[in-house]
């Protein structure tokens, strides 16, 4: 195990290729695997620098927007979860690398719940203003009607 600190003001892509050829040169590796979120693993450092690096692939994850562009671009279809939760796809926009897809149960029940609960509190919030615009004594009136 090895640590080493840097002032705060670094970013990590900044520190990353040095600090996987101090790690392959102490442990004697020709090829190493590195995982990390796009935060660290940004496209561009991909493409700059670790690609570079004889022996070295990468595990990352997408994010959000770039998930979004595989659905409508028709290279991510939902249906193939239907009867699998894990999938191997190719998409032009990653010429040469291999997107694993998968389907997280938990996590789909767990935006569905978050989804419910957004829903919920936004229809309580409209009935307040139904009310306050409906009751008998000074209703709440819009900006249309000349009086707030």
């Amino acid at each position: 195990m090895a640590v080493e600190v840097f002032s705060g003001d670094t970013t990590d892509p900044r520190t990353l290729a040095t600090q996987v050829e101090k790690v392959r040169q102490r442990f004697g590796l020709q090829r190493a695997v590195l995982v990390g979120g796009r935060g660290l693993l940004t496209a561009a450092h991909i493409n700059e620098k670790l690609q570079r690096i004889p022996g070295l692939g990468w595990i990352t994850v997408l994010r959000a927007p770039a998930i979004q562009e595989l659905r409508a671009g028709g290279n991510l279809q939902l249906t193939l979860f239907d009867q699998r939760d894990l999938a191997a796809i190719t998409d032009p926009a990653y010429p040469g690398e291999r997107l694993v897809v998968c389907c997280n149960p938990r996590l789909a029940e767990e935006r569905a719940r978050k989804r419910q609960a957004l829903l919920a509190l936004t229809e309580r919030e409209v009935d307040k203003i139904v009310a306050a615009t409906t009751r008998a004594q000074r209703p709440l009136r819009g900006e249309a009607s000349g009086s707030v």
